[in-house]
């Protein structure tokens, strides 16, 4: 029968049930030494024993207060001091009093000057006592609690809240502790030892409250120890710097040459630019290199070359133009290097030595060209493409890429089909495939509206069985000469019956001075002898059809609020030739 080994679970445990058993045993004899020779009074001369801890406590309060009567100190090394002036027996008791406040202050800045990360105020308490061998004195500085005393000596304790709702305790290095503390700053970061619960706390906290905590105890940090320059010039001596090294390299050549990463934030540095030039210096040096850092020897000589424009390859040019041609109506900055990347792999923009996608947009004039949104958005459009600027009608149109890239996706949908299709199909199919469309960032109440802002993609009739049906658009456009609402009436005017222009015609006829669009409605109830419903014709609403009927059989200033309403010149011409 083979050697039958504990669990390690096991072997901790009986080591747990030794330790509890070694104590149990000490506390009965602790316990059955005072029973036999009670509490002793330690004062000078007294040695008078008590069975309970309050009577002791009574009676050394009995010999204090003794004292201060007769003006004696009763601290050891004064010797039974006695003085005859009260004035000077205070100022010797506030002498010993600084002095205990100096020493109670010096032991709390040393518990927690060897904790890198602080403690936490629940562990801080028990750390003292351990290390010092009894409780926090705050009674005697004149406090009535711990958080009490470590919340008001700011040059001893910094006090720092979490997001968890803990309390973190630093300590406040003075000249004397402070390379101790520069020292401890530069120690590996773990949670092992005294300081386990609050390296808990603060791995759940996350990488965001160790850069706060970082801040606040500033002071223990970025010196780069002598051992990792030593590092850095072995890197020097095998030529990795020759040429110079990209600055987004240099981490992971240290990490493959020495077999661990490299944490500089632990020496409080905040970035690695940071770390290489201001920790560093004098081993290694930083120079711009395109838009990017690269990393060189110190004192090397490299010759200055003047800045040139950077030529784009033509491998990207032609990834642009073919995106560009799929997305003719334009396209968000970020969908576009969304799109590439997905098309073609990541974009390097720094590789071609440009800031952001841009200005790689703006070196490609012959390509695209870019359009800046008043709320600062960029719209990437093919070269030539015109914007035309419309009249501010009292509220902001959102950026190009918006309406572009519905547009672009309504484009892509019509061209893939056969027939025309029922709107409300259409809309189906469109929210299938591309998700929801967001009506309200295009300003528009439904997808008719929608379909009226891009009169060069598609267009809309009304079929026979009283459905709305959309198609791919036959002309470039049927173009908005006034901006009344923004919406450009996709329906062509000879969709209009003859009728209803004969009867917009009579109106009109009957108002040779005009009529406001305001009151047309009820001029035009009064002349017809019925109301005007211009949905029957693919019109949204009453302005909508008027407004395609504008330079052709009236004519009004779409810009006004309330635009007066006449015959166009050329209708008012054929009336006037009519009768002859």
């Amino acid at each position: 029968m083979g050697t039958v080994y504990k669990t390690h679970q096991q072997l901790e445990d009986e080591d747990t049930e030794r330790y509890l058993k070694k104590q149990a045993d000490i506390f009965e004899r602790r316990k059955a030494r005072r029973e036999a020779e009670g509490y002793k009074c330690t004062v000078e001369g007294c040695g008078q024993a008590f069975k309970e801890m309050l009577d002791l406590r009574s009676h050394i309060y009995d010999h204090q207060q003794e004292d201060k009567m007769r003006m004696k100190c009763n601290q050891a090394k004064c010797g039974g001091l006695k003085f005859n002036n009260r004035r000077a027996y205070n100022e010797h008791v506030e002498m010993h009093r600084a002095e205990a406040q100096v020493k109670i202050l010096s032991s709390i800045r040393s518990v927690l000057l060897y904790n890198k990360h602080g403690l936490l105020m629940e562990e801080f308490e028990r750390e003292f006592r351990s290390m010092i061998g009894k409780h926090v004195p705050y009674k005697v500085v004149g406090y009535n609690s711990v958080f009490d005393l470590v919340t008001n000596i700011p040059d001893v304790v910094q006090v720092t809240h979490l997001d968890g709702g803990q309390t973190l305790l630093l300590a406040v290095p003075d000249k004397s502790t402070e390379h101790i503390s520069k020292m401890i700053g530069n120690q590996r970061t773990n949670r092992e030892g005294f300081n386990y619960r609050t390296g808990e706390v603060l791995a759940r906290e996350g990488r965001s409250a160790l850069r706060k905590i970082e801040k606040v105890a500033d002071v223990k940090n970025r010196v780069v120890p002598e051992f990792m320059k030593k590092q850095v010039e072995q890197l020097k001596m095998i030529g990795v710097f020759e040429g110079g090294l990209d600055l987004l390299e240099f981490r992971e050549v240290y990490d493959q040459e020495f077999g661990y990463p490299l944490d500089f934030r632990c020496y409080g540095f905040y970035s690695l630019e940071d770390f290489v030039f201001h920790g560093l210096g004098g081993v290694v040096e930083l120079d711009v290199d395109g838009l990017g850092w690269k990393i060189f020897p110190c004192g090397l000589k490299r010759s200055a070359e003047a800045p040139q424009v950077q030529e784009i390859p033509r491998d990207v040019k032609n990834n642009f133009k073919k995106l560009l041609d799929e997305n003719p109506f334009g396209i968000s900055a970020p969908a576009l290097v969304r799109t590439y990347d997905g098309c073609f792999g990541q974009l390097n923009i720094r590789q071609v030595k440009c800031k952001d996608l841009v200005e790689l947009c703006f070196l490609i004039p012959d390509i695209c060209s870019v359009n800046k949104s008043h709320v600062g958005d960029f719209t990437i459009l093919p070269a030539g493409h015109k914007v035309e600027k419309e009249k501010s009608n009292g509220k902001k149109s959102p950026p190009l890429w918006v309406l572009g890239e519905v547009k672009n996706n309504i484009w892509k949908m019509l061209n893939s089909l056969s027939k025309d299709v029922a709107l409300t199909a259409f809309v189906k199919g469109y929210e299938g495939y591309y998700g929801y469309l967001n009506l309200e960032d295009l300003q528009c109440e439904d997808m008719m509206e929608v379909c009226r802002l891009m009169p060069d993609v598609c267009s809309i009739k009304l079929a026979e069985n009283g459905q709305f049906m959309i198609s791919p658009a036959k002309k470039p456009g049927y173009e908005d000469k006034g901006h009344m609402d923004r919406s450009v009436t996709l329906v062509p005017k000879e969709s209009i019956p003859e009728s209803c222009k004969m009867n917009i015609k009579r109106v009109l006829v009957k108002n040779p001075g005009g009529v406001k669009l305001s009151e047309f409605y009820n001029r035009y109830l009064e002349a017809v002898g019925r109301n005007m419903d211009a949905s029957k014709f693919g019109f949204r609403k009453m302005e909508n059809l008027l407004q395609s009927l504008n330079w052709s059989l009236l004519q009004f200033d779409a810009a006004e609020r309330d635009p007066i309403l006449k015959l166009s010149l050329e209708t008012e011409s054929n009336l006037l030739l009519g009768p002859h």
